[in-house]
């Protein structure tokens, strides 16, 4: 484990910084998915019964398996300003199912400072391959 000295600050963080990253979402990535929280609702495990019972055309992942497709471009911006922060609290909001066979682009970007606290909010928005939204929500994170 690398303890690099990050020399970036707080008052650096520019407004309105972005940062995105792509996961496709398959089969394997929602069976992984299923055994680390241990849900195995047949809505997420078996496509069949998905097409049998529900609108949509195969499996959908767990809707908190998008809300965590956060961490990566979260991490991404921390690496490329130089800062280190802890995760205070999540929002999401679904817009619409990710299926099996999707890619996810999920976007973070900073768009408050609260200074008196250097606390950072970030707004989240994940679109599919087609660039349907599929989820929205916000990150709060303390600054380090």
């Amino acid at each position: 484990m690398s303890t690099e000295a990050w020399t970036g600050t707080y008052e650096e963080l520019p407004l309105g910084a972005e940062e995105s990253s792509s996961q496709l979402i398959d089969g394997d990535a929602i069976d992984s998915f299923a055994r680390s929280i241990q849900s195995f609702n047949p809505i997420h495990m078996d496509g069949d019964w998905a097409r049998a019972n529900t609108p949509y055309p195969d499996r959908i992942a767990h809707g908190v398996m998008t809300t965590a497709l956060m961490s990566r471009p979260l991490v991404q911006f921390c690496e490329r300003f130089k800062v280190r922060t802890a995760l205070l609290s999540t929002t999401s909001k679904y817009i619409r199912p990710v299926i099996a066979g999707d890619t996810i682009t999920t976007t973070v970007r900073l768009i408050e400072k609260i200074d008196e606290k250097k606390r950072i909010r970030f707004e989240v928005q994940s679109k599919n391959q087609s660039g349907d939204v599929v989820m929205v929500g916000e990150l709060l994170e303390q600054a380090l």
